[in-house]
């Protein structure tokens, strides 16, 4: 099994990722740049965070010009597993294969600090293993973390189970005032309706070896290779 990580220039969580599937999971990884446009052979693929096609005029642009997008659309649309971290999640919600926008934080400033998040269902392949009463404590660092969508939007999607996260305190209990990045309804993660496209701000490769004191990371991945 190969999994894939596109890097848009900019990004910088490849090398984590890359270190978690290869030195945890013993999988095998191919790094695919913006510019190519051969996805076959790739199992399950990551978009990881940082920021995308940085230095541009624009990075929407950037990631429209990108040869790889297509390609990327016909690889989701085929119901393959594609995954986008931090601003790789702002990847997926650009392109339309998740639904709402990533917009600059509440707070106008870019936010690196450890959060709780807790799972808002266990109907997909990065939640099932997860409990919902439990928090996972999870860093983030993003400046465009801040989730939106219409209510219609919202409404759907909470019918259609594609909420996947949302920031909490340490004791799993949701408000306002733990909202870090100021998201709708405290929302940290979505997917699309066939549950095969995920976004999530927190970067869960970042809490998965135990000498960084936090392991809460792992138990996503768990849920991932469980499945495939």
């Amino acid at each position: 099994m190969t999994f894939g990580i596109l890097i848009f220039p900019g990004a910088h969580g490849d090398k984590e990722l890359k270190r978690v599937l290869e030195g945890v999971y013993s999988k095998k990884v191919r790094t695919i740049w913006n510019r190519e446009t051969d996805l076959s052979g790739i199992d399950v693929l990551f978009i990881p965070g940082g920021f995308p096609c940085k230095g541009s005029s624009s990075s929407s642009k950037c990631i429209e010009n990108s040869p790889v997008i297509e390609s990327m659309i016909d690889y989701a649309e085929q119901g393959r597993i594609l995954i986008g971290i931090g601003n790789g999640f702002r990847v997926l919600c650009e392109t339309g294969l998740v639904p709402g926008t990533l917009r600059m934080n509440r707070s106008q400033r870019f936010i690196c600090r450890n959060t709780y998040i807790k799972p808002d269902n266990d109907n997909t392949v990065i939640t099932r293993k997860l409990s919902s009463d439990e928090a996972y404590r999870i860093p983030i660092a993003t400046g465009y973390g801040r989730y939106a969508a219409k209510e219609e939007t919202l409404v759907q999607m909470r019918l259609r189970d594609q909420i996947l996260f949302r920031y909490c305190d340490e004791t799993a209990s949701i408000s306002e005032g733990i909202n870090v990045t100021g998201a709708v309804d405290n929302i940290a993660g979505v997917c699309n309706k066939r549950k095969n496209v995920f976004g999530m701000i927190p970067q869960p490769e970042r809490a998965v070896f135990p000498f960084g004191g936090n392991t809460d990371g792992k138990a996503i991945f768990d849920s991932l290779m469980e499945y495939i």
